[in-house]
C-alpha cells in the first residue's frame, strides 16, 4: 500500500514538473514565436541560396539577416548592377516581405587600381588618342580620379 502512494505521488510530481517545464520551456527570449524565428531561418537559408546559385553572379561577401520577414542585406559587391541584382533575387523568394539593400561597392585600396580602374583608363586613353589625332608613339594620359 505504500508504495502505491509513493508512485502515485512520484508520477503526480513528474507530471507537474514536466508541465511547468512546457509551458516556461515555449517561451521566446525575443518578440517572435518559435514558428516564426524557425521561418526567418527558411527564407534566410533560401535567400542564401538563391545569392550563391545564380550563374552570373557571385555573391560570397553578402550577408543575409532576416528577421519577421524582412531581408536585410550588407556587405561587398564589385557593382553596382550586382548590388540591384542581389535585391532582385532576394525579392523573390517565398516569405520574404521586404528587402532592405544595405550592400556597398568594394573600396579600392589607395595608390593601386583594380582590374575594372585599369580597363576604364584603357578606354579613356584610347578615346583622347582618337579625339585628338595624336600618334600611337606619343604617350597621352589622363588620370581621373
Amino acid at each position: 500500500m505504500q508504495s502505491s502512494v509513493k508512485k502515485a505521488v512520484l508520477a503526480s510530481g513528474l507530471a507537474a514538473s514536466v508541465a511547468i517545464m512546457a509551458l516556461t520551456g515555449c517561451q521566446t527570449s525575443s518578440d517572435r514565436t518559435a514558428g516564426r524565428q524557425l521561418d526567418d531561418r527558411i527564407v534566410n537559408s533560401k535567400v542564401k541560396d538563391a545569392l550563391d546559385d545564380h550563374p552570373m553572379y557571385k555573391f560570397p561577401e553578402v550577408r543575409v539577416m532576416t528577421y519577421g520577414g524582412v531581408v536585410q542585406l550588407s556587405g561587398f559587391v564589385a557593382s553596382d548592377e550586382q548590388k540591384a541584382r542581389a535585391g532582385e533575387l532576394a525579392k523573390k523568394v517565398e516569405g520574404v516581405h521586404e528587402v532592405i539593400n544595405n550592400i556597398s561597392l568594394k573600396p579600392t585600396a589607395t595608390g593601386r587600381e583594380t582590374g575594372y580602374q585599369q580597363d576604364q583608363q584603357r578606354k579613356v586613353d584610347a578615346d583622347v588618342k582618337v579625339d585628338t589625332g595624336t600618334n600611337t608613339n606619343t604617350n597621352t594620359r589622363i588620370n581621373i580620379k
